[in-house]
């Protein structure tokens, strides 16, 4: 019989023998945003949730999946339909709280497993609070930053990252059907002011909507994207999330109060 590994698939007793096993939730979080023509609205969350059930095979039984949140912070995408934004507040007073509940089931130690960008900031200071503040070991994995080397390797345009060659390979390879038919290549507006652009060096951090950045919503060009890319780039970031899943499960907890406390087990 197939092991399970998504919580809300499995019976309460199915979940209390998970649980018992289990030392790591992963917790898939992305958004319901915009991808121009090319891929459809909810893709950064299922590409979180395809890419977590991967990292959880991998490192069974050692982990658990959660169900994904599918939305984020993705107010620089509302200039486009169909994408849905929450505050940086609402997305840390819900992931808090399934991390609290996880807590009382035994589970003390979360992974992130981030398909949108644009929830990076607010996962870094989840990171941190969980950890000081909730006494909730956690940590926060990005396809693109696992699979950085592997991307290099293959994106064509300098302005990639949404909608572009790259996501749109990856999504061909978890699930042809986040893709759109005929994809575009991206249409953009380069109007920037110094500093301004993030693509340069010695950028600024500022606020830019991507209407103001592209006309079709769209970076790069996902007419060169491909299945065999994106498999590549899948394959790189599971087994790199794997790997530190499996030693973040092994190790002990870890004290969580001033820098050099000492280590204490659980």
């Amino acid at each position: 019989m197939t092991m399970r590994i998504r919580l809300d698939q499995m019976t309460t007793e199915q979940a209390a023998e998970v649980l018992r096993a289990a030392r790591v939730a992963l917790l898939p979080v992305g958004a319901t945003e915009q991808h121009g023509p090319n891929l459809v609205t909810g893709i950064d969350w299922r590409v979180a949730e395809e890419i977590a059930h991967r990292v959880a095979g991998a490192a069974a039984p050692d982990a658990v999946v959660v169900p994904p949140l599918p939305f984020g912070l993705s107010g620089h995408h509302l200039g486009f339909p169909g994408t849905l934004h929450i505050s940086a507040t609402t997305f840390m007073a819900v992931v808090k709280d399934v991390a609290a509940s996880l807590a009382k089931h035994g589970i003390e130690k979360l992974v992130f497993v981030n398909g949108h960008r644009g929830n990076e900031n607010v996962l870094g200071v989840l990171v941190t609070e969980l950890t000081y503040d909730l006494g909730i070991e956690a940590a926060s994995a990005f396809w693109m930053t696992q699979a950085a080397d592997v991307i290099a390797k293959h994106r064509k345009t300098e302005r990639w990252g949404h909608g572009c060659e790259i996501e749109t390979s990856v999504a061909m390879a978890l699930d042809p059907n986040l893709v759109a038919a005929n994809p575009q290549p991206g249409e953009l507006i380069e109007d920037y002011g110094s500093y301004e652009d993030n693509y340069r060096p010695h950028a600024l951090v500022t606020a830019r909507s991507f209407a103001s950045r592209t006309r079709n919503g769209v970076f790069g060009d996902a007419t060169l994207a491909s299945t065999e890319i994106g498999a590549e780039i899948v394959g790189a970031a599971v087994s790199r999330t794997a790997e530190f899943v499996r030693d973040f499960a092994a190790r002990p907890r870890r004290a969580t109060g001033p820098v050099g406390s000492p280590e204490v087990g659980g």
